[in-house]
């Protein structure tokens, strides 16, 4: 089964996670998603981002990830950081939109959208990674302040906790919520709007927007990810990551 199902609609293309249930991110999972954008580049002039019903996606999965090796898991650090580039840099407007929950990895790849819109209800967002010994990776963790601010991002980093989407919406990390049943179409008409807009100047306003933070990030991010990994691999955070994969598997 393809993890990431493309679907053209019009002049635009529907981009969904579709890898199971909770949509868990692996490095097969997230090259989907790269190669499904690089696609949609060629000739559209938009792109949704949405997921399942239950789960836009529960991030990273725990169970793979602790039967990589170092270098496994800093190929996935990295392409995820890639992929979040990638969806800030492309020179089309892409609306993330989720019906579920968004945790983790899958927080990061909303956020990176240029529009971000979530439904109501019991949809959680957040960013729980030092609730399992691990920081932030160093992408993520920077795209959270440049969106939310130093105040918000940081009692939403420090706490791990998960918010729903009005407070999302109220914390101004999200554009909009609405009700499950109408929610992607919610995006699709944010999204027609923003094709309607001239390309180029768009794909110049957004450069303005996010290419500076986007370089500063690329600069730092090896390094940065290899610090990840070591710690990752340290005595308590391997201890830390097994018992929640253990709860998550229940």
């Amino acid at each position: 089964m393809n993890p990431v199902v493309s679907e053209r609609i019009g002049d635009c293309v529907q981009i969904r996670l579709a890898s199971g249930p909770t949509n868990m991110l692996t490095t097969d999972v997230v090259q989907a998603l790269s190669s499904a954008l690089t696609d949609a580049e060629r000739d559209a002039r938009g792109i949704l981002l949405c997921g399942g019903d239950k789960f836009f996606s529960n991030g990273v999965d725990l169970e793979w990830a602790l039967a990589q090796p170092s270098a496994g898991m800093r190929a996935m650090f990295l392409e995820l950081g890639y992929c979040i580039l990638q969806i800030m840099e492309s020179p089309l407007p892409i609306v993330g939109v989720i019906k579920g929950h968004a945790i983790g990895a899958a927080m990061a790849l909303l956020l990176a959208c240029d529009y971000r819109y979530a439904s109501k209800g019991r949809v959680l967002i957040g960013k729980p990674e030092i609730l399992l010994g691990v920081p932030n990776p160093y992408f993520a963790d920077q795209l959270v302040r440049f969106i939310a601010g130093d105040f918000i991002a940081s009692d939403l980093i420090y706490t791990g906790k998960l918010i729903s989407g009005e407070e999302a919406f109220a914390q101004k990390l999200i554009h909009g919520v609405a009700e499950r049943t109408n929610i992607e179409a919610t995006a699709w008409e944010q999204l027609k709007f923003l094709c309607e807009l001239a390309p180029e100047a768009f794909a110049e306003t957004k450069n303005m927007r996010s290419g500076g933070f986007c370089a500063d990030v690329r600069q730092q991010m090896s390094a940065r990810v290899a610090r990840q990994v070591e710690i990752w691999n340290s005595e308590d955070a391997q201890i830390r990551l097994r018992e929640a994969a253990k709860r998550l598997a229940r």
